[in-house]
């Protein structure tokens, strides 16, 4: 383990790409919000056409996220997925 890079805290946000790059000794869940998935149909309409999977990953990498624990991304899940969104 490189000992420069700290490790993910609780209630951290950042870009996900960032946050994944980090250790995780405390099992963490880093979730993008919004869901990247519900951001997919701007994201095609801003390009003007289908992304390539290099793009979607490029996007994905730079999606808003925050670090929670797994019981709070739980229960995020339950709650956007009665309002009808993606994890």
């Amino acid at each position: 383990m490189n000992h420069s890079v700290k490790p993910l805290e609780l209630n951290e946000v950042g870009p996900y790409g960032s946050l994944a790059a980090r250790p995780n000794p405390s099992g963490f869940v880093i979730l993008q919000v919004p869901p990247f998935e519900s951001m997919l149909p701007f994201l095609v309409h801003r390009y003007g056409r289908d992304l390539t999977t290099e793009e979607v990953e490029a996007e994905r990498a730079n999606a808003p996220s925050m670090v929670v624990t797994e019981a709070v991304a739980a229960q995020m899940a339950a709650a956007r997925a009665t309002r009808g969104n993606a994890v």
